[in-house]
């Protein structure tokens, strides 16, 4: 049992080793069971603490430090520097609108301004831009083959077989649909119209986001100094040309396709309040195009008739998002105790090498 000496006019608990305090107790027990049945709050309240011994071997230094080292690299580099965690992180709430300004026209001299090309004229997250027009006028109800889901025979009671071995059933008369419309081509007396001229039709595309819980501003692509506005006055061609892989307008004039256009931020509003976003295109269609079905109907001497109409052209899909970040005292709090609790890993590494 061993005791610390104290300062004058200040005296200190003993400090005993636990060895010697539990031969201790066994060597008085008998005593202490004739002794009075007072407690020894000094024992019961005692702290305990581990025995700090220096192990002077060049190897579990190594094995010790180098864990450190890469803990505290760990933490600076991957968890502060690249991921942020040391941030207040939150999902942006964004919002974007597009709008068309530009004619087409077709071989014939026939012109289609932004209400004929626009389909609808107003949409929230992005836009249409017919290319192709195939066009039923005069429809009746009759009996032939329905080209939207053609059936083979036999036909059961709904239809009868009829020509090329379909079923001709009760729909719109002549049928116009996905069986027809391009393969083997448009049936007789349907109009098809191959709209020109649109790689010039401009685009106004306004994007912009939010992050409420770092602060109030809305964030509007190109609004900050020396940045990129492009994307508010930008040509078909030109957007068509960013696309991944890169497209030209006669190349899914016929088909259509689907156009993902994407401004992703990610603001580090810390030390500034301006932020601007990356700007993707990309054709994500996989080669199938996009079309759009619409049927006019109307009442011609007690006769109800109908125009179907295939509107082919650029489905383009406008989004925003991202996330803000803002340094914040409660995750830098988080991040140095995980890191205080990953150096743990050195010690037990070095203790399980030093009892080897």
């Amino acid at each position: 049992r061993s005791e610390l000496g104290a300062m004058p006019g200040t005296e200190l608990q003993r400090v005993v080793d636990e060895d010697d305090d539990v031969g201790a107790a066994r060597g008085s027990g008998a005593r202490g069971s004739r002794t009075s049945g007072a407690w020894d709050w000094n024992k019961i309240c005692a702290y305990h603490t581990n025995r700090v011994v220096r192990i002077q071997d060049a190897n579990v230094g190594y094995l010790y430090w180098g864990i450190v080292t890469l803990v505290v690299l760990y933490i600076q580099i991957v968890v502060f520097h690249i991921e942020g965690r040391h941030t207040l992180q939150e999902p942006g709430l964004g919002a974007v609108i597009t709008k068309f300004k530009g004619k087409g026209f077709t071989a014939d001299g026939k012109a289609f301004d932004a209400p004929d090309l626009r389909y609808p004229i107003i949409e929230p997250a992005g836009a249409f831009l017919m290319t192709r027009r195939v066009t039923m006028k005069g429809q009746k109800m009759g009996t032939c083959i329905d080209w939207d889901s053609p059936e083979h025979c036999p036909c059961g009671d709904h239809g009868a077989c009829g020509a090329d071995n379909y079923c001709e059933v009760k729909t719109w008369c002549p049928s116009l649909g996905d069986g027809n419309v391009a393969n083997p081509g448009p049936p007789p007396g349907a109009v098809v119209e191959d709209i020109l001229g649109l790689e010039d039709a401009v685009l106004m595309i306004v994007a912009g986001i939010g992050f409420p819980s770092i602060g109030k501003k809305f964030h509007v692509a190109g609004s900050s100094p020396d940045s990129s506005t492009l994307h508010k006055h930008i040509s078909v061609a030109q957007l068509l040309e960013l696309a991944d892989p890169p497209l030209k307008l006669q190349d899914v004039a016929k088909t259509g396709s689907i156009i993902a256009v994407n401004f992703f931020w990610n603001c580090d509003l810390s030390w500034i309040s301006d932020c601007e976003p990356s700007f993707s295109v990309k054709r994500v269609d996989d080669g199938t195009g996009f079309v759009q079905k619409r049927a006019k109907k109307s009442t011609v001497q007690g006769v109800e008739t109908r125009d179907a109409v295939y509107m082919y052209g650029l489905r383009l899909i406008v989004d925003s998002s991202g996330i803000g970040r803002q340094i914040s005292l409660v995750p830098i709090v988080i991040q140095l105790g995980s890191c205080l609790a990953l150096v743990q890993l050195a010690s037990m590494a070095a203790d399980f090498l030093m009892v080897r």
